[in-house]
């Protein structure tokens, strides 16, 4: 029975199945070959933009991953700080030479900080460029690129710094009430007043209206902490892998006292010995065997 009703079922659809001609013989053809070259289009086109993707992706694939960032120095260790002073005045271009390069060794364990400021014509090898003059360096690649040479020249690790504009610098003093300066007359220097000492003094390499400035600016600070925070706002940081907080408390530990301005040995020694000491945190011990370099002590 089920056999009957299975062929009368069969028989009814055939009935529905359109004749066996060559024109629909020949549709069949064409339809099985689109559907063929749809499916080798569709194959060869995502293929075709794996490629691409691989290409694009490779490079990133391939390149080293960056190192993890480096770690703070430990409390009571020495900073090392690059400082770059520019004068940017108004219609100049963005980047101009440094007029000032200072490295500033900071010790909180000892409250201590030596500023040497280096020589505009202090020769710095470049990448790709070779020797050139100090103060070209931050024109040609800014801050990083002086920093890197400077840090080549040294040995140093330069754990941050920054680019002080003398309109920020004027914009400090400005918040701390101008300053006291003995130049050799002893007075209260306005803002502009002191930009304009600190300038003279800088370009002919005399150290000592830096240190008398600096320490001015550790008094202030430790009497208003605020200062380092208009501080901050009037310079352009660089600060790596120490927090603005906490090279704040660092710096805010040195005794205003303990602020001494070294010159760059041109001579023997030679600066080898002071990189040595500022790499040691032996500073202090170095300036006590050579205090003709010291800027400060008589």
């Amino acid at each position: 029975m089920m056999d009957d009703l299975l062929r009368a079922t069969f028989a009814r659809q055939e009935e529905l199945v359109p004749a066996a001609t060559p024109e629909l013989g020949e549709s069949i053809v064409v339809g099985a070959r689109r559907l063929r070259a749809l499916r080798r289009w569709v194959f060869s086109g995502l293929t075709f933009l794996c490629s691409i993707l691989t290409m694009l992706l490779m490079p990133l694939l391939n390149s080293p991953r960056p190192a993890p960032p480096a770690a703070a120095p430990p409390p009571g260790q020495p900073l090392n700080l690059l400082l770059i002073g520019i004068d940017r005045g108004s219609g100049e271009p963005a980047r101009v030479n440094a007029n000032a390069i200072v490295l500033l060794h900071v010790n909180p364990g000892a409250r201590t900080a030596y500023a040497v400021l280096l020589p505009r014509d202090l020769m710095l090898d470049l990448p790709g460029l070779g020797p050139q003059r100090a103060d070209g360096a931050y024109l040609v690649g800014g801050y990083r690129l002086a920093a890197d040479a400077v840090a080549g020249l040294t040995g140093l690790t330069l754990d941050g710094g920054a680019v002080v504009d003398s309109s920020g610098v004027e914009a400090v003093t400005r918040a701390v009430g101008g300053v006291d300066l003995c130049t050799p007359d002893c007075r209260h220097y306005d803002a502009h007043e002191a930009v304009v000492r600190l300038r003279l003094s800088v370009s002919s390499g005399d150290g000592q209206v830096l240190h008398q400035y600096l320490t001015e600016l550790a008094k202030a600070a430790a009497r208003n902490p605020a200062v380092l925070a208009a501080l901050s706002r009037a310079l352009e940081l660089h600060l790596g892998p120490i927090s603005l907080a906490e090279l704040s408390r660092r710096v805010s530990a040195i005794d205003p006292a303990g602020v001494s301005a070294v010159k760059l040995p041109v001579g023997p020694p030679g600066a080898d010995g002071l990189y040595d000491a500022m790499r040691n945190g032996r500073v202090g011990a170095w300036l006590d065997a050579h205090p003709q370099w010291s800027s400060t002590r008589r």
